[in-house]
């Protein structure tokens, strides 16, 4: 049995030592550096898959897993805390930029923040909403209704032949 296996009956059981720190890094090229963010009551450094170490603050963030269906796409949903206004200023300032906004979801044991427990999910922020001091974020793994195929268009600069058809 694993690690992580362990952990999750540990924390399914009453009484489990282990906890999880579920973290969000959002990121987009509008912004000077990247939102980071995980649950609970104390900032945390951790380590990244990629070998970096993050100061991830502190926050009130609630998350919503896919849904296990055949539609097609998979979404996570999160709902961050929103008293200071940060997150919907982040929000204008990629929207007006027209910039693409990416977050990336990871899971650690709170025992071992020096990499992620799971694979991190990496997403792109398809909507947004703001209620009073709440920003709910829609994050979207992958669009299979909207790939299209075939996925090499066959264009004039690809296939210079086509100018004759």
């Amino acid at each position: 049995m694993t690690i992580l296996e362990d952990a999750y009956r540990e924390a399914l059981a009453s009484g489990g030592k282990e906890s999880f720190v579920r973290t969000l890094e959002i990121t987009c090229p509008a912004w000077p550096a990247s939102v980071l963010i995980c649950n609970g009551f104390k900032d945390r450094v951790c380590g990244t898959e990629d070998g970096r170490l993050l100061t991830f603050i502190a926050a009130n963030i609630g998350i919503a897993l896919p849904q296990k269906n055949n539609k097609g796409n998979q979404a996570l949903a999160f709902a961050i805390d929103n008293t200071t206004g940060e997150v919907q200023h982040k929000a204008d300032q990629a929207l007006d930029s027209n910039a693409r906004v990416t977050a990336t979801y990871r899971v650690y044991l709170a025992s071992d923040l020096s990499t992620p427990c799971e694979r991190p999910y990496r997403m792109s922020v398809d909507s947004d909403s703001f209620q009073e001091n709440l920003a709910n974020l829609q994050c979207g793994f992958f669009d299979l209704i909207g790939t299209s195929w075939p996925r090499v268009f066959y264009t004039a600069r690809f296939v210079p032949g086509l100018v004759y058809l």
